[in-house]
Parts: structure tokens; C-alpha cells; sequence
């Protein structure tokens, strides 16, 4: 047999596997820990840290407490 059809073989099954499962075959996961990272303020710039839970890339940005208070 081909591996080409193996593939297909294979896929299929998966498929098929997938559809008999349900939501509870699934453990949730919980991220709660929050900790300190280091943001940019877009409005002006300035690097600080704030107490947050960040799983993204890069660098999040977030206004600094002097920027968030004034209008």
C-alpha cells in the first residue's frame, strides 16, 4: 500500500475519531497566575510593569497609570 493512501487512511480515521468524541473527553485548562510584565504605553511611550497575565508575543501595550488617569 501506498503511503500516499495510508495518509488518507490515516486522516480519515482521525476525522471519524473526532466526531465521536464530545465536549467532556476534554480537560479545561485554567491559566490564573498573573505576573509582572513589562509593557509600553502607546500614548507616550513610557516602558512600565504591570501585574497581568500575558501569554502573546512581543511586548504588550498598555497605558502607564500617568496616561490611564488623564483624559
Amino acid at each position: 500500500m501506498s503511503s500516499n493512501i495510508k495518509d488518507k487512511i490515516s486522516r480519515k480515521y482521525r476525522i471519524d475519531s473526532y466526531d465521536k468524541m464530545d465536549a467532556g473527553d476534554f480537560e479545561e485548562i485554567k491559566y490564573s497566575n498573573k505576573t509582572k510584565v513589562e509593557c509600553i504605553c502607546p500614548k507616550c511611550g513610557q516602558k512600565h510593569k504591570m501585574n497581568f497575565h500575558w501569554i502573546g508575543r512581543g511586548t504588550p501595550r498598555k497605558y502607564c497609570p500617568t496616561c490611564k488617569g488623564s483624559n
